[in-house]
């Protein structure tokens, strides 16, 4: 079977992107402690916002960072979490994956050195790095390997629907591979950057689980190891120092590129304080108590106008309405969901949580996945058109039916309801607005005879195939079968240009078809002293190579 070798140029020439630097395979550069790379130079590329240039004198930097975070996870099993808040403290740091992205989000190499996709699409074959340390002081094989993509296909049901019943298998002891039946085109990038990432832990740690099936030890490959978990209280990671660093291909540059290349890991002890309220976190910011917050739309000028301070912010993800198309909903009729689409004012909604914090756009998936991004069905978006909506409230038959809008008040959703509500008023419809809590909104959306409509909003994907709100499962209940179909055939694409054609496609027709109004794409901040260094911000802010200065 012929195969063709996938390094980072030969993936950007495949996917139609030019001007970009070329290759990135991850070639092993030495495992050492910290002393190696203590005034080495480092350079970070991508979303940096606080960027190291020059050597860094260690001895003039803090041995503690402090990084408050509003949220905790019921575990930091990434496997089987989909919490944000689990990946941005261990992807990265504690855990490592076969692949991970760069700074364009596209797939590169970190604990292999290459991958091979078959010509037919259906086999990939990874050729490991060698030499590579686990926290426990075990040395990573391939049977590592195996155990850990197998209970991530396991755990997570997008890679376990493309991979079906097939199994990585060890080839030798530095080779894994897998065959399934349909095209695995794009399961690195689902290994790489999706929702419960394939990370990379010992094979004793595969089989080592709690009561609720969670993994009952995090060691990892990364450049800090776990150290403590105080509930409600702090994460605690500490570095490495038999850490493995890698040099990004056809250098030997200490550089990163997005989350792949060299870590440097300068702070000795990282703290991940829990910190529900941002006015606490603000307080804390400005009495030196920690170094990164999360920040609001509110505080931003206020900082940004403070030399004391440096404000990073990117776009993370999307705000939708999810219609209820089940048949007992009202919203399963078509001209329902296009007559609240053609009188939805997307400024104003999105204004209405988030402040300044947003960017409008048509398209479903984010700038952070820039190859997917497409103005398909544009034409259909933020219609702002009372006179429209009333001609399909007149098509559907409508008599005054109550709609039902469901919004938690996470994040102030709540507020895009009334917004959403005083819209459908207008046009003459029975709007009835239900807020609730955020657990019980998780509840209530399973319910069809609770809600027409839902507010929610969906963190960056690397993929348009796992948009939640494509599947006949979740709710909302998208069983329709030209969307169906497109993603059938987008799944078994086995050539990228084909796959991205077919996207354009189902990302028109839902526009159409309307499984759900994205409304616009949502901006995450946050703020640091000017004494914090060699931060990274992509899709979320890391911190393998900052420090803060004394």
């Amino acid at each position: 079977m012929m195969k063709k070798k996938i390094t980072r140029r030969s993936f950007l020439r495949a996917a139609g992107v030019v001007g970009l630097a070329a290759g990135a395979m991850g070639v092993l550069s030495g495992c050492g402690g910290s002393d190696s790379a203590s005034t080495a130079a480092s350079a970070v590329s991508g979303g940096a916002s606080s960027a190291v240039s020059g050597p860094v004198d260690t001895t003039q930097i803090k041995d503690t960072l402090h990084f408050a975070v509003s949220q905790e996870a019921a575990s930091y099993d990434v496997h089987k979490t989909t919490t944000l808040v689990a990946r941005q403290i261990f992807s990265g740091t504690v855990w490592e994956k076969l692949v991970t992205l760069n700074a364009n989000s596209e797939v590169i190499p970190e604990l292999c050195e290459s991958y091979e996709l078959s010509e037919d699409g259906h086999t990939l074959t990874f050729h490991l790095r060698q030499g590579v340390n686990f926290h426990d002081g075990t040395v990573m094989t391939a049977d590592d390997v195996v155990a850990s993509l197998n209970r991530w296909t396991g755990a997570y049901s997008n890679a376990g629907e493309m991979v079906g019943d097939s199994l990585f298998e060890a080839v030798d002891e530095n080779t894994v591979t897998i065959t399934a039946e349909s095209s695995l085109l794009t399961l690195p990038d689902m290994m790489a950057g999706g929702s419960q990432p394939a990370i990379i832990t010992t094979a004793a740690c595969c089989a080592d689980e709690d009561e609720n099936g969670y993994l009952n030890q995090y060691i990892g490959t990364g450049p800090y190891r776990f150290v403590e978990w105080r509930q409600d209280q702090y994460v605690q990671l500490e570095r490495f120092d038999d850490y493995c660093p890698y040099y990004l291909q056809g250098t030997t540059e200490e550089i990163m590129d997005g989350w792949g290349g060299y870590k440097h890991a300068y702070t000795k002890t990282i703290y991940y304080d829990k910190v529900a309220e941002l006015s606490t976190q603000l307080a804390g910011l400005q009495a030196g108590t920690y170094d990164v917050i999360s920040i609001s739309s509110d505080n931003k000028p206020m900082l940004e106008g403070d030399p004391n301070y440096q404000v990073m912010e990117e776009q993370a993800g999307t705000v939708c309405m999810v219609f209820n198309k089940d048949p007992s909903s009202i919203a399963s009729s078509q001209d329902i969901r296009s007559a609240v689409n053609a009188v939805a004012n997307c400024d104003d909604l999105m204004a209405a949580a988030f402040g300044s914090d947003y960017q409008l756009g048509s398209c479903y998936m984010d700038d952070l996945n820039a190859y997917w991004v497409t103005d398909a069905g544009s034409e259909y978006y933020d219609l702002r058109d009372p006179d429209l909506a009333a001609s399909y409230l007149e098509s559907a038959g409508y008599n005054g039916e109550t709609f039902t809008i469901l919004a938690p008040t996470l994040n102030n959703y709540n507020n895009i309801g009334l917004v959403l509500q005083d819209e459908l008023t207008s046009i003459g419809m029975d709007a009835q607005l239900t807020t609730v809590d955020w657990a019980t909104f998780t509840g209530y959306r399973t319910d069809p005879s609770a809600f027409d409509i839902y507010i929610t909003s969906f963190a960056a994907v690397p993929l348009p195939s796992l948009k939640s709100y494509f599947g006949p499962t979740y709710p909302g209940w998208t069983n329709d079968e030209r969307t169906a179909q497109l993603l059938d055939e987008f799944n078994n694409a086995t050539v990228r240009e084909d796959a991205l054609e077919i996207w354009n496609e189902l990302q028109e027709y839902s526009w159409q078809y309307l499984p759900c109004i994205s409304v616009g794409h949502y901006i995450v901040s946050y703020a640091c002293t000017n004494k914090v260094k060699g931060l990274y911000m992509g899709n979320g802010v890391y911190i393998w190579n900052a420090y803060v200065e004394l």
